[in-house]
């Protein structure tokens, strides 16, 4: 039943999606994604995202550990997270071929507090998995398959996105969160689990880019000491606060300069005062100068921000 299911959704791509593409629709929170193109390992910012991979094979790499995730299987970052991802395996005749949903904390909690409602969860689990970054198997989850035919099927239809679309996302979140039951996932969102935690200095992180923000004034946001932060903080994000930081900084930058901004105002926005050193961590972070990325913003291939 799985394989058919993954079938129907590859037909479905294939006829929305006649090139290499990652196109948004009706629904802004969801992207279908089609690449032809392999390309090697690229540092890059994964936003919060749900990523049900239907054809194909890409790997993250994050601090050494490796997560792929080929047909048939999905990948979410519970939250802003910088790796290294690369596809290994896409061609002409048989494209990369993925759906994107956009991760919202919130709506996962509210869905997981209705589902407390009706059902108390299980007894937390002797060991629980802090990382925001995890991927699953499709192929036991008919249900969660069969929410993603009809969610592609109604971004084309202005009427049936805006009256179902919202109800489908709330399933597949629904099937998620009832599929890793028993599991770590509902601990770690919850009101005073470790992802909500460190998520409220992340937030921070991202709304002050321009700053120097230290790590006590994180630890202070949420309430911890400077250790047990930083400890909670590596075990969450698989990175240090300051190493956290740097990446992000970094990422944003580069997509201001792809954006067309000129490199020392890029560097300025998120917090550089030196070129110099923007210049130098940038290079050592992407393996090119930033004046390297902006001559050649024009030539990005699609494939290239998947």
């Amino acid at each position: 039943m799985a394989q058919h299911q993954i079938d129907t959704l590859i037909e479905l791509l294939l006829a929305h999606l006649p090139d290499d593409a990652l196109q948004q629709n009706l629904l802004p929170s969801v992207s279908l994604i089609r690449s032809s193109k392999t390309h090697s390992l690229q540092p890059r910012l994964y936003e919060p995202c749900m990523i049900f991979m239907l054809q194909g094979k890409k790997r993250a790499v994050l601090e050494g550990v490796t997560y792929s995730y080929n047909e048939g299987h999905f990948l979410a970052a519970l939250a802003p997270i910088p790796m290294a991802c690369e596809i290994i395996q896409a061609s002409p005749t048989k494209p990369l071929l993925a759906v994107g949903v956009t991760f919202e904390r919130q709506r996962a909690m509210k869905m997981m507090m209705k589902m407390e409602r009706v059902e108390s969860l299980p007894p937390m689990p002797d060991e629980i998995d802090p990382s925001s970054l995890f991927t699953a198997t499709l192929y036991d989850n008919d249900a969660m398959l069969d929410a993603l035919i009809r969610l592609v099927k109604v971004m084309d239809c202005p009427v049936e996105s805006a009256i179902m679309g919202d109800a489908i996302l709330d399933e597949i979140y629904f099937r998620i969160l009832k599929h890793e039951r028993s599991g770590s996932l509902p601990y770690l969102l919850q009101q005073r689990g470790q992802i909500s935690q460190i998520a409220r200095a992340i937030d921070y992180v991202h709304n002050h880019l321009s700053e120097a923000v230290s790590i006590n004034e994180l630890a202070q946001l949420v309430n911890m000491s400077h250790s047990s932060f930083h400890k909670r903080f590596k075990e969450v994000m698989h990175l240090s606060p300051l190493q956290y930081t740097k990446q992000v900084k970094l990422n944003r930058a580069k997509a201001y300069i792809l954006e067309g901004m000129n490199v020392s105002e890029a560097g300025n926005l998120v917090g550089y005062n030196s070129s110099a050193q923007f210049s130098r961590e940038y290079k050592r972070h992407f393996g090119v100068v930033p004046s390297s990325d902006r001559a050649s913003r024009q030539m990005q291939h699609p494939s290239s921000t998947i």
